[in-house]
């Protein structure tokens, strides 16, 4: 017997199936998976492929079972004998990794299949990715690329626009929402600015009636509120730590000009330079610097009184660290990373949920931000942000969610008199609007910039 859906999970379903293309970009937490599969249900859709962070595969497995009428057999793509089974029709639903659906694409050409389903779809966001480019074509118009294969395609976010505003063109283009390349797209719809280390884009208000149009022709958003689901408030507050800062301060002077263009790139969009070698550096010794006092605070918290705690960071080496220092201290603390494997992470959920004495939960953001319920908690803690909200966003989420009873308390912390605190206060505002946008996908981009 699956699980009945919600009414609003119905109408979710009904607009997907009634589409060959299309995006549901509903908020975070109103269960996209299971509107896609009752989706695939109501036009008895058999055989297909499911793209997504290999971390979640495991969850699309189990909301297959929960939800679907049709028996389906489904596996995970971890090696080529697992593609060999479902080439021959040896199972029926194929579960990729981003990763895996790029190495795989060539091997995919000319075979096809009934749907193909881009999970966290926010992935795609730039034209010119190797993994955007194998799965939407060269041009993103799905003339090239894994989707021209299959009969029906849909993209599944709560975070359409992660980074830059201008990053949804391969979703519309793909969509048919702008027949407009990407250079054309952005002249229309933006004002850009190009500096030395980044560019932006920011959206001409005159041109957003014609740009929330393209978006409407192909994408639904509800809300929480739209959903008639009440959670308890969430009160996003930051707090400040001291840390040796000298390492950060002779690599600031070693790049004049940078902490201006870290802050004009995080409050205006255009963040790709921000991967740069030298910048993962200073974040690196940010999160060093913080670490010590960081540990101390919530070792004084948990000794008086806090109950369970969720704490997210970006850097892998420092989150181990941590847990370790934590254990130390003989608390019981869970970590899940990126190095995490699938059966791990489903214990370490579980123990956090479920074991009174299992009081911290250490994740990586990107590891442990989607795909996760955490509500056993109602304190979450970002040790370190990620610089594009949208992440950030998706973390918060695995502890208020559907589930939560109490009001959730989310702190950022930030070390004292550096770039932490000015960056910390433009990405936890940014942050806030995505947890309270309303309507479509094209709200979300007013919000962000």
């Amino acid at each position: 017997m699956t699980e009945e859906l919600f009414p609003y999970q119905h109408t979710g379903a009904a607009f997907l199936a009634g589409r060959d293309r299309a995006a549901l970009l509903d908020e975070m937490g109103l269960g996209k998976t299971a509107q896609a599969i009752t989706a695939l249900d109501l036009n008895r859709l058999q055989r297909g492929i499911v793209v997504c962070p290999a971390a979640v595969r495991e969850v699309w497995k189990g909301e297959f079972k929960k939800f679907s009428t049709q028996q389906r057999k489904i596996i995970k793509g971890n090696s080529t004998s697992d593609l060999g089974l479902w080439l021959r029709g040896k199972a029926d639903v194929l579960l990729l990794s981003y990763e895996r659906a790029t190495l795989w694409a060539s091997k995919l050409e000319g075979d096809l299949f009934d749907f193909l389903i881009f999970d966290e779809s926010h992935y795609m966001k730039s034209d010119e990715a190797q993994r955007t480019r194998a799965m939407l074509g060269v041009k993103c118009d799905g003339a090239g690329g894994l989707a021209r294969w299959a009969g029906h395609v849909w993209m599944l976010s709560g975070t359409p626009m992660p980074n830059d505003p201008a990053d949804a063109w391969p979703m519309i283009r793909f969509m048919k929402g702008t027949p407009l390349d990407k250079g054309t797209f952005v002249r229309r719809y933006f004002k850009s600015w190009h500096g030395t280390f980044s560019s932006r884009q920011t959206p001409r208000q005159d041109m957003m009636p014609e740009l929330k149009q393209a978006f409407s022709s192909f994408s639904l958003r509800r809300t929480l509120r739209d959903a008639g689901i009440d959670l308890p408030p969430i009160w996003l507050t930051t707090q400040t730590i001291d840390g040796d800062t000298r390492e950060i301060c002779d690599l600031l002077m070693q790049h004049p000009g940078l902490e201006d263009a870290i802050v004009n790139a995080i409050q205006e969009g255009g963040l790709s330079f921000l991967d740069a070698e030298y910048i993962s550096t200073l974040r690196r010794l940010i999160a060093v610097a913080k670490a010590p006092a960081f540990v101390d605070l919530m070792d004084e918290d948990l000794k008086n009184g806090m109950n369970k705690v969720v704490i997210m960071g970006w850097h892998t080496a420092g989150l181990e660290s941590m847990h370790l220092e934590f254990a130390m201290r003989g608390y019981d603390a869970v970590l899940l990373t990126g190095n995490t494997n699938e059966t791990d992470r489903k214990t370490a959920v579980k123990r956090f949920q479920e074991d009174p004495a299992c009081r911290i939960f250490i994740g990586n953001i990107k590891a442990a931000g989607t795909g996760i319920t955490l509500t056993a908690a109602s304190e979450i803690v970002m040790f370190e942000l990620a610089w594009a909200p949208g992440d950030n966003a998706q973390a918060l989420k695995r502890v208020h969610r559907i589930g939560q009873t109490d009001t959730v308390r989310a702190r950022i912390i930030c070390l004292e008199n550096t770039i932490d605190e000015t960056v910390a206060e433009i990405v936890s505002r940014k942050t806030s609007s995505i947890l309270m946008i309303e309507g479509t996908g094209v709200d979300v981009m007013e919000k962000l910039v």
